[in-house]
């Protein structure tokens, strides 16, 4: 039942996170008549500087930690956009499944800053490790709830979950649900209660904790139906959602590791779930020999994919040998290898722009073969020739199945994609993301982005205005500061 479902973002609305006021990104597929078209779904954000591209990246981010039931990050109160105490993130999906149908479902969360932090020991259910800095904001609302699709006609959202932190002695709203979901066992409203203090202090989602909860879990008395809602989300972020992050990137450039996701089926061979693991690129990476198996295969199917992206171009994981482990554990020992004409060189050799395609191609590969598979890259053009990544942009377009979302500053996609799967960041923080109006179908959208640039004529500013005489002059007196 877990991977019997197809799930894909529709829109996300963010409030005060980072430096977005409000903005509102309504993904290329709801803009059909038909939400739930089977047909790729490409999204390119182009900005200003500053104006709130990796936000989204981030929005998407923090869903796929919140949902995971994992704890916010030690730094958290600075994605709270400045001047605030609070940041809200709305998130609607469609779901489809061959039991339930076809439904839109909305997951939203408020973040609250704390007035004071302390270190706190790790709680059942939320895997990190013990004796961590307690989180400095703290889920204060959130909600899940979903709409089933009647023929054209769409039924009214039912709330599954409304939580709002405080001392109620209901755990959650609506009433109806609190009392279905402690209707076999009385006892769960006392665990609830003890859920709910350990998640202020951690900052993990209070939803989307109770289910990682053995014996929560166990006696939980949802229906069916809303138990289908909420683990189908929950595995599409867990298994199916894929955030490649400018900060990952960065310490791939750095040669410091590649920090690598896979899929992988669990052990019972019924669900999927996702592997990190960071592969050391200064020194050779000891993983246990069966992981290594997993990993070898995976690389293998990357090195099918980049030969034909950059010709006579290999990857290649070269086992460097068999060890035991103090406590009777086997595990091997591998380098990644770059492979030209024959010639083996460590991959940290490679330029940026390999080492970001070695980075990216797994989740893409995933992309174009899974309906529900979403692909979330900030900064994709970083190190990418541009009429590749034109290439590869026209190629998804027309013939993936999932999701990409992507952030860029190289204006190639601009010529290539439709002017539906582009979105633009502006300069007005309370509405950061518009879609460009008055383009024709015979328009390019890189001359007209260029002439809005210089001369207006959309309902906002996508660009604050620099001077070249200004910087000019800026430069000149630095240097004069500078040997004074």
């Amino acid at each position: 039942m877990e991977n019997n479902y197809r799930c894909r973002f529709q829109k996300i609305t963010i409030n005060n996170l980072k430096n977005v006021g409000h903005g509102e990104v309504c993904f290329s597929c709801n803009l059909n008549e038909d939400v739930f078209c089977k047909q790729a779904d490409i999204l390119g954000i182009y900005g200003q500087n500053g104006s709130g591209k990796t936000t989204l990246i981030f929005a998407i981010d923090l869903l796929q930690q919140l949902l995971s039931g994992r704890r916010l990050w030690s730094d958290s109160e600075r994605f709270i956009r400045v001047g605030e105490e609070s940041a809200e993130v709305e998130y609607e999906f469609s779901l489809e499944n061959s039991i339930y149908g076809q439904m839109l479902v909305k997951y939203g969360v408020t973040l609250k800053k704390k007035e004071n932090t302390d270190v706190v020991s790790n709680v059942e259910g939320i895997e990190e490790e013990d004796h961590v800095k307690e989180s400095p904001v703290y889920v204060s609302q959130e909600y899940l709830k979903y709409k089933k699709i009647d023929g054209d006609k769409g039924n009214s959202y039912s709330g599954i979950v409304v939580y709002t932190y405080g001392d109620k002695p209901a755990c959650f709203s609506p009433d109806v649900r609190f009392k279905e979901f402690i209707s076999k066992d009385k006892t769960l409203a006392d665990d609830l209660r003890y859920v709910r203090s350990a998640i202020y202090k951690s900052g993990a989602s209070f939803i989307f904790s109770i289910a990682r909860i053995k014996n929560v879990r166990e006696r939980q008395g949802f229906s069916d139906e809303i138990l289908f809602v909420m683990n189908s989300i929950q595995m599409f972020a867990v298994s199916k959602l894929f955030v490649l992050s400018n900060v990952q990137a960065s310490i791939v450039n750095a040669n410091i590791v590649l920090p690598m996701t896979f899929s992988m089926l669990d052990k019972d061979n019924k669900s999927f779930s996702q592997v990190n693991i960071r592969i050391k690129l200064t020194d050779e990476t000891a993983v246990d020999t069966e992981f290594f198996e997993m990993i070898s295969k995976r690389f293998g199917i990357i090195d099918s994919v980049i030969s034909k992206i950059v010709p006579n171009l290999s990857i290649k994981v070269a086992n460097r040998g068999n060890r035991i482990d103090e406590k009777g554990v086997q595990f091997t020992i591998f380098e990644l290898l770059s492979v030209r004409n024959e010639k083996e060189i460590p991959l940290r050799y490679e330029s940026d722009g390999i080492k970001k395609l070695v980075y990216i191609l797994y989740g893409l590969i995933e992309m174009f073969n899974d309906e529900s598979v979403t692909v979330a890259i900030d900064e994709l053009d970083s190190g990418v020739f541009e009429y590749l990544l034109g290439e590869m942009l026209t190629v998804l377009q027309e013939y993936a199945k999932g999701q990409l979302i992507f952030t860029s500053h190289n204006l190639r996609a601009l010529e290539v994609l439709d002017k539906r799967n582009v979105i633009f960041s502006t300069t007005n923080p309370v509405n950061r993301y518009i879609r460009f109006k008055y383009v024709k179908g015979t328009n390019n959208l890189r001359d007209v982005y260029y002439q809005d640039i210089l001369l207006g004529g959309q309902d906002e500013c996508v660009y604050e205005p620099t001077s070249q005489s200004d910087m000019r002059r800026a430069f000149r007196k630095a240097g004069i500061e500078l040997n004074g």
